[in-house]
């Protein structure tokens, strides 16, 4: 479950199956202050599910729509370039930046830019890479 969001805040919707990469995902968004909520999603199926708020996320007030999706690219069940794929499919989901989150460097980086993401980031991410991509998204002054 996500916290409460308020009206300052920016929710992050975070796809990403190991618990090792999450970690320090939200190292760096903590370190870069409180105006970002994760919410988190396991799976590609889960996060198909956040954003049609379907159950248990049909609640807006509780679950709102993210403003900004880190997609790891390798995951279990629906991969991340499917998922990704949707996503872009979505209209109402068109001008949500994506970023890829990937261990293995450009591997799946040429698909995924002709799939729509905006940036991507090395796992394990660090706050002042990911600042630097949230400024270039006009989400976040340092």
């Amino acid at each position: 479950m996500v916290e409460m969001v308020d009206k300052q805040q920016k929710l992050v919707l975070a796809i990403e199956d190991e618990a090792s990469d999450l970690f320090p995902l939200k190292r760096a968004f903590n370190q870069l202050g409180s105006e970002f909520v994760l919410q988190v999603a396991q799976t590609g199926q889960e996060a198909v599910w956040y954003l049609e708020s379907k159950e248990p996320y049909c609640d807006r007030s509780q679950y709102p729509l993210p403003v900004l999706i880190m997609l790891d690219l390798r995951l279990p069940g629906m991969s991340g370039l499917d998922l990704l794929k949707w996503i872009r499919q979505q209209p109402q989901f068109d001008s949500v930046p994506v970023i890829g989150l990937t261990a293995y460097g450009n591997r799946d980086l040429a698909r995924a830019y002709d799939l729509g993401i905006n940036f991507y980031l090395l796992k394990p991410v660090e706050a002042n890479s990911l600042a630097e991509v949230l400024q270039a998204l006009d989400l976040y002054q340092s």
